[in-house]
């Protein structure tokens, strides 16, 4: 008994010796500089030189003599040109007379490079890290020019496709006579059924660079996430039954889609396939998990233009009509870079790259 009492006040004590020794420390690390520091640091300003030193700076860009000044010369698609000079010129000017450079960008429709031109290498490193920024936060509001899709214009779809978009059309006035519901609907609202397809993740591709990349990067997935799968599953089959919404409230409805039945490997497939997009950056994160469906009703189909933002119709009587249809079947031996609005009436979406498996 009193060997345990002895146990138990040793271990109290070291317990409290523990307790001294961190605080000491944290007391010490509070008084040093190395808090003050963090503390005492300028906040981040977009119109400040880079948090990174010059010295770091500098051997990222290549920066020449040119007469008695300094030049720095690099490639920026021309789709951003507009973002750096801003609405007549009084971007570029702000960041000319605030750097004191001269900043020399091709002319409208044309591509080439921009020119950085200073007295000073430092201000030169400032315009470009500041065109850099620029850049990046033009790149959310640019749309999309790509996506990577699944086909599924396979004629067993398609047929089954026309007979529920002429089965909604037909008994539309009935619907409408008995339940005064299904309001708004007409066909504008229905894809064109050579355009049916899957879509894994959406893309923007700015010039021929950025879509060799993707290209590349689908060819990679094919080899290193795509054939190792099906090596082990064997072929995988994408069924489509049952309809959806993409809201809560199926009487105000923008989206209605064809359900893809549960299939895990196709999920880990598609997840995979996206995940390597995200980490090259080519594709942006929005969820955990892709939700794989394919669109039939939407009002952003609409011809008028107005009425594609605005819009809704409802769909509670489709849901229920068509909520176990079977849309056919297909197995997954394609995906596309498809280039958004392209496709024609009859024809799929053009694609600048595609792999098959």
């Amino acid at each position: 008994m009193t060997k345990i009492r002895r146990k138990g006040r040793n271990l109290l004590c070291i317990l409290v010796l523990i307790r001294y020794l961190m605080l000491n420390a944290l007391r010490r690390f509070y008084e040093s500089t190395a808090w003050k520091n963090i503390h005492t640091s300028a906040p981040y300003m977009e119109d400040k030189e880079s948090v990174c030193s010059n010295e770091e700076s500098e051997t990222e860009i290549q920066i020449i003599p040119h007469d008695t000044c300094f030049k720095h010369t690099f490639y920026v698609p021309k789709i951003f040109y507009s973002h750096i000079i801003g609405t007549k010129g009084v971007t570029r000017r702000k960041l000319e007379n605030e750097t004191k450079t001269t900043i020399d960008i091709p002319k409208k429709g044309k591509d080439g490079n921009i020119v950085i031109t200073g007295r000073d290498r430092k201000a030169i490193i400032s315009a470009r890290h500041r065109i850099d920024l620029l850049i990046e936060a033009s790149k959310k509001k640019i749309h999309y020019t790509h996506f990577l899709s699944i086909p599924l214009n396979k004629k067993e779809i398609i047929d089954k496709y026309i007979s529920f978009k002429n089965g909604v059309l037909k008994n539309y006035d009935t619907y409408n006579l008995h339940t005064k519901s299904t309001y708004n609907i007409d066909e504008s609202l229905f894809q064109t059924p050579a355009k049916l397809h899957l879509t894994i993740g959406m893309l923007k591709l700015f010039d021929d660079n950025d879509k060799q990349h993707a290209i590349d990067a689908l060819k990679e997935c094919k080899e290193y996430i795509i054939e190792p799968i099906l090596e082990e599953t064997g072929p995988i089959n994408v069924q489509l039954q049952g309809v959806a919404c993409m809201n809560d409230d199926p009487t105000d409805v923008k989206v209605l889609f064809a359900q893809v039945t549960h299939n895990e490997k196709l999920q880990e497939l598609v997840d995979k396939v996206a995940q390597y997009f995200i980490d090259i950056g080519l594709m942006e994160k929005e969820y955990e998990k892709i939700k794989l469906h394919a669109t039939l009703m939407n009002t952003s189909f609409k011809n008028d233009y107005p009425a594609r933002f605005k819009e809704r119709y409802d769909a509670s009587e489709i849901l229920k009509v068509y909520k176990d249809t079977l849309f056919g079947e297909t197995i997954l031996n394609q995906i596309d870079i498809s280039e958004l609005h392209t496709a024609t009436k009859d024809d799929y979406y053009k694609s600048i790259g595609s792999i098959t498996f």
